[in-house]
C-alpha cells in the first residue's frame, strides 16, 4: 500500500509539448496547453453569454489511478470583456486529464476553476466545470 501511494505521488511529465484543442463548460472555447516536465502553462480563449474571456494557468502535474491519467492544478489570471464590462481577476484550476491510449493523440480532461474577481466588481464567483479534448503533438 505504501509503495502505491508514493508511486501515485511521484512526478512525471506528460508524453506530449504541446496539445490545442476545445474545452466546454460554462466558458467554452479554444485551449492551448504547453508541457514543462512536470508543469504546464494552459491559456484559454473563451465564450460566454455576449462576453469573450481569456485566461492563463500554471499547472503543477502529477500522475494518478494509472497509465495515463494526470491530476494537475494550479492559478492564474483572466480577463472578462462584453457588453460594456471588463472584469479581471485570478482563478484557481484542479482536473484530471487522460492520454488515450491509441494510435491517435487525443487527451481529454474534466476540471473545475474558480475565481476571484478584482476589477469590475471584486468578489468571489462559483467558477465553472469544463470538458476539453485536446488534439496532442
Amino acid at each position: 500500500m505504501a509503495a502505491l501511494m508514493v508511486a501515485t505521488l511521484s512526478v512525471s511529465a506528460q508524453d506530449y509539448n504541446w496539445a490545442v484543442g476545445l474545452r466546454g463548460g460554462g466558458f467554452s472555447g479554444l485551449t492551448a496547453k504547453q508541457n514543462m516536465g512536470a508543469n504546464a502553462i494552459e491559456a484559454g480563449l473563451s465564450l460566454y453569454g455576449n462576453g469573450l474571456a481569456i485566461d492563463a494557468v500554471y499547472e503543477w502535474q502529477q500522475p494518478v489511478i494509472g497509465e495515463g491519467f494526470h491530476l494537475y492544478y494550479g492559478a492564474g489570471a483572466y480577463a472578462n470583456l462584453g457588453n460594456g464590462y471588463f472584469g479581471l481577476g485570478a482563478e484557481g484550476v484542479v482536473g484530471l486529464e487522460y492520454r488515450l491510449p491509441i494510435d491517435f493523440p487525443l487527451a481529454v480532461s474534466l476540471d473545475y476553476r474558480p475565481g476571484l474577481n478584482l476589477i469590475g466588481g471584486v468578489g468571489f464567483w462559483g467558477g465553472n466545470f469544463g470538458f476539453g479534448v485536446k488534439y496532442c503533438f
